[in-house]
């Protein structure tokens, strides 16, 4: 998976939703850039996308709401684009283009770690993690056990996210290539034994 892979986080929705939702992701990337999360108010990121608070409120119930549901969607539209360009991958989470949006997003990811959200922002995104690896083992490795499956997918989804967490809150000092090959070598005992 060397090429790089159109995401479109908001493939699932109407034109109209999904122009708006980019409108408020490209706000929020450019504003949380430029000052802290926490102090952003949902005014703030309407105006930075050029639509109202109550068209905001018709897709989000909060300030929150949008950063936890905005992390999600990125999670599984990043697995979709990978599962639709590369049906046969062998990987269980689709990482790679995901260490590399968060290197992209450098500035925004300083100000992420010090927000209030993150911590429930990265928790609820191990969880999603965890339904596509398991979804991921069922297709690459049937004959486990649901349960070895679950216990993989638990294992390999908070190992993602507890590697992803340390290299954001350790600046991004290592390359995403760098970040790659690690999630690959620390997630490769899990899948070892095929047994």
């Amino acid at each position: 998976m060397s090429e790089k892979i159109a995401i479109d986080v908001h493939a699932r929705i109407d034109k109209r939703a999904k122009r708006t939702r980019e409108l408020l992701a490209d706000a929020l990337l450019a504003l949380g850039a430029a000052s802290a999360i926490d102090d952003l108010a949902v005014g703030d990121l309407a105006e930075g996308a050029g639509v109202s608070r109550s068209t905001f409120y018709q897709h989000f119930a909060s300030k929150d709401d949008f950063l936890v549901r905005s992390w999600v969607n990125l999670l599984q539209a990043t697995e979709d684009a990978c599962a639709q360009r590369f049906p046969d991958r062998a990987d269980i989470i689709a990482s790679k283009p995901l260490f590399h949006h968060v290197a992209q997003a450098r500035d925004f990811v300083r100000s992420l770690i010090r927000s209030e959200i993150y911590p429930r922002q990265m928790a609820t995104g191990e969880e999603k993690l965890r339904a596509i690896a398991e979804s991921n083992l069922a297709r690459r490795m049937p004959h486990w056990s649901k349960e070895r499956r679950r216990e993989t997918a638990i294992y390999i989804a908070g190992g993602f996210v507890g590697l992803l967490r340390w290299w954001m809150e350790s600046g991004l000092k290592r390359s995403p290539e760098d970040m790659q090959a690690a999630f690959e070598r620390l997630s490769a005992s899990a899948l070892a034994a095929e047994t």
